[in-house]
């Protein structure tokens, strides 16, 4: 049985939490970007460390510095 899913933006997410990416929001640039970095949708993220408006997040291995306002373009969908 399938539970409703929950889902966020990445920058609602606390430090230590995993997630799984379900989609990237905003314009075509800023889908392509997140793209060209490593986000892409099924990928697993956690949140390393949040500080202010600056962000640490593990994607499939890479870690990246991201600010809040990027995170806010990626959906995420906590894992248990």
């Amino acid at each position: 049985m399938l539970t409703p899913s929950h889902s966020t933006n990445l920058s609602q997410c606390h430090a230590g939490q995993v997630s799984q990416i379900i989609a990237l929001t905003g314009n075509l640039d800023m889908k392509m970007r997140l793209v060209n970095l490593g986000f892409h949708t099924h990928s697993i993220v956690e949140m390393i460390l949040k500080r202010g408006h600056n962000l640490v997040v593990c994607v499939d291995g890479s870690r990246f510095a991201i600010d809040k306002q990027i995170a806010e373009h990626i959906q995420v969908e906590p894992l248990v």
